[in-house]
């Protein structure tokens, strides 16, 4: 199991290794800058969204457990000399298949990025939190399935979105093995399952040829949640501005 927690604020670091803050979350604790590992306590992947006006540019992950080593530096780093800063194409994700780093549950982690803008500038940091490394799904047949949704998203938060697919799945059960998701400004999305903990998720893409990580498709990670077709699911989304348009495809097996 994974899932999938997010850090945004628009600052200057002034070529300074600053705190950001902490999107709130429904599913784990934040306060401020400090978000708190739940049970699932493992680093499994990790990026950020960085001002690339300077030469100097990168993003960290700090932790008391972390520091037993040193602080977790992101490789994954893409954005822009603009505003903004969105996922880069193709998107650029640090993602441990073996070596995930052990976090302690109920610590807090921290994420800090180091630029230099003209004018403070939207980061962002996105961190996947696991129990085990992820394992490739063996499945005889994967489908992808697309819905979209018009709901407004707002800029810096985990918006709830409902999903309306192009087709009506049939009954039975369902395990989602990847996902797509897409809007102008969107920084990343997750699942969210009714009476599921965790809201498992992936990096967002900005237009139609925007190239995703295909390593979050087709069970290349593993499950991502199951699903019934009278429950179905919506997603949260965190978007960088206000977007009002979101489109998604979803891989899933179907189970029974």
């Amino acid at each position: 199991m994974f899932t999938t927690i997010a850090y945004y604020q628009s600052v200057d670091p002034a070529g300074l290794e600053t705190k950001i803050a902490g999107v709130a979350d429904a599913t784990v604790k934040v306060v401020t800058n400090d978000v708190y590992v739940p049970t699932l306590n493992r680093l499994m992947a990790a990026t950020a969204m960085v001002s690339t006006t300077v030469a100097v540019q990168y993003a960290k992950l700090d932790s008391p457990s972390l520091r037993r080593v040193s602080r977790y530096t992101i490789a994954g780093i893409q954005g822009a000399a603009a505003a903004v800063n969105l996922p880069a194409d193709p998107q650029n994700v640090e993602l441990h298949i073996v070596g995930l780093p052990q976090l302690q549950t109920n610590e807090a982690l921290d994420a800090l990025v180091n630029s230099d803008p003209a004018a403070p500038q939207i980061h962002s940091v996105i961190v996947w939190l696991a129990d085990t490394p992820p394992q490739r799904i063996s499945a005889s047949e994967i489908f992808t399935i697309r819905g979209a949704s018009t709901t407004a998203a707002v800029a810096g938060t985990w918006q709830n979105v409902a999903i309306i697919l192009d087709d009506v799945l049939p009954v039975g059960r369902y395990s989602l093995v990847g996902m797509r998701a897409e809007s102008s400004n969107m920084l990343a999305a997750r699942v969210v399952v009714p009476g599921f903990a965790w809201r498992p998720g992936v990096l967002g893409c900005n237009s139609g040829n925007h190239r995703e990580d295909e390593r979050f498709r087709r069970g290349e990670i593993g499950e991502f949640a199951q699903f019934d077709e009278v429950t179905l699911f919506t997603v949260d989304v965190l978007a960088a501005a206000a977007d009002a348009t979101q489109r998604f495809e979803f891989d899933v097996v179907k189970l029974s």
